[in-house]
């Protein structure tokens, strides 16, 4: 289901450490996991040798399928309209790309963002999910919204509400994921 990681023993790590059995066990063994996995170990407290990756670890959690639909894009309004006929303005296209939330280990905690365009451009989060966003209290900034949590129980909580009510993931067996170690990333 996941994509084969730079770093075998992360990979091995999420499966074996973080619960997709119910919404529950997942919040509280992803917290464990962040703290575990993705710091930075100077920052766990543990010698480098008992880390998995002393450099901590990145990781993207998918959801099962795309999210914007193309009439959620259509123009609103007959300024707005009328500028897409006349081709001044060029409409905005979805992305058949699936939507998710990074989580990037840093030494001071842990960074979650959630990217609204793919690397082409095309929109990965539309206007409903902008506006869920932007209702509890997520700030958009270069067309990424993002935020940094120092504490892992209130990341995973964070994370867990956003795959549920933004990106309307069903059961956390239904997420795809990727892991790499920090060390693998040149």
């Amino acid at each position: 289901m996941s994509e084969t990681p730079l770093s075998p023993a992360l990979s091995r790590a999420f499966e074996d450490r973080v619960d997709l059995g119910s919404w529950a066990g997942f919040t509280s063994s992803l917290a464990r996991f962040l703290d575990e996995v993705c710091r930075p170990s100077a920052q766990r407290g543990e010698s480098v040798e008992a880390a998995i990756d002393p450099s901590g670890g990145t990781l993207l959690l998918t959801a099962p399928a795309p999210m914007v639909k193309p009439e959620e894009l259509a123009p609103q309004g007959r300024w707005s309209q009328l500028l897409a006929r006349l081709s001044l303005i060029t409409p905005p296209v979805p992305s058949p790309d699936l939507p998710g939330v990074v989580l990037v280990g840093r030494s001071d905690g842990i960074e979650v963002s959630l990217p609204e365009l793919d690397a082409q451009g095309r929109v990965l989060l539309g206007p409903t999910e902008r506006r869920i966003l932007g209702a509890i209290g997520w700030q958009e900034s270069h067309h990424v919204f993002a935020r940094l949590l120092s504490d892992a129980d209130e990341t995973a909580d964070l994370v867990a509400r956003i795959l549920i009510e933004v990106l309307e993931v069903a059961h956390p067996a239904d997420l795809d994921y990727l892991l790499r170690a920090h060390s693998d990333i040149s």
